[in-house]
């Protein structure tokens, strides 16, 4: 019985070091949060902390939520024209060598839609890039409490 315990256990932590490599191979050091949808709101919003630690440009071309059929992410920028602030969707993010972009409430981020997102879990992430490589991250989902409200109504 302990035998079986300890090979299970052995094989679970395979391969979570398994997937460590892959963030760290690309180049890549990912990190960020999910904020939770409200009762009845189908809007939430995510922000990445993306560092290129490679040394050669990259190119987020695209997101998915691979475990949420149907649900969409797209990469918006909040731009203040005439003192009135919207929301524009970008089509990539460009990281040069050795560069960073940090998002956050009121700047670049990340806009979930139809998706339900509870705060405590996690949510999966899939990252699209430009010279054909896919990430995917399990980001936490914190509580629309958690710090700041960032309103997409």
């Amino acid at each position: 019985m302990r035998g079986g315990f300890v090979k299970t256990a052995l094989r679970g932590l395979l391969l979570a070091a398994m997937s460590v490599p892959a963030l760290a191979s690309a180049g890549l050091d990912v990190e960020g949060y999910a904020r939770e949808t409200l009762p009845g709101a189908s809007m939430s919003a995510a922000y990445l902390t993306l560092r290129n630690t490679g040394n050669s440009a990259r190119s987020l071309q695209r997101l998915e939520l691979p475990l949420h059929g149907g649900a969409r992410v797209q990469i918006h920028s909040t731009v203040t024209e005439g003192g009135i602030s919207r929301m524009r969707p970008l089509a990539a993010l460009e990281l040069p060598p050795g560069g960073e972009i940090t998002m956050a409430p009121g700047g670049i981020h990340l806009m979930l839609s139809g998706a339900e997102l509870r705060a405590g879990r996690k949510v999966q992430l899939r990252l699209y890039f430009a010279d054909g490589e896919v990430l995917e991250v399990g980001l936490p989902v914190r509580a629309i409490t958690d710090g700041v409200h960032h309103d997409h109504g």
